[in-house]
């Protein structure tokens, strides 16, 4: 099986949401499913890199992580 990597180089526009004191699961679930319904999975327009302070989302497209901050941010 061929396995096809993105690299952080081909997603230039981050937006990090930090974890915050009173956050749910739910929350979480909601931001994630929210992105893959806009966006489509992780891989194409978008991927994650989760932290125990933050979640970064790292978009190819500019456009797409200003859409992204002006909901979740």
């Amino acid at each position: 099986m061929l396995f096809h990597f993105k690299y952080d180089k081909d997603f230039m526009y981050t937006i990090r949401i930090p974890w915050r004191k009173g956050d749910t699961v739910q929350r979480w679930d909601k931001t994630c499913a929210w992105a893959m319904e806009t966006f489509g999975f992780p891989g194409e327009k978008f991927i994650t890199n989760p932290t125990e302070d933050y979640m970064d989302f790292k978009f190819k497209n500019k456009e797409d992580a200003i859409h992204f901050s002006l909901v979740w941010e």
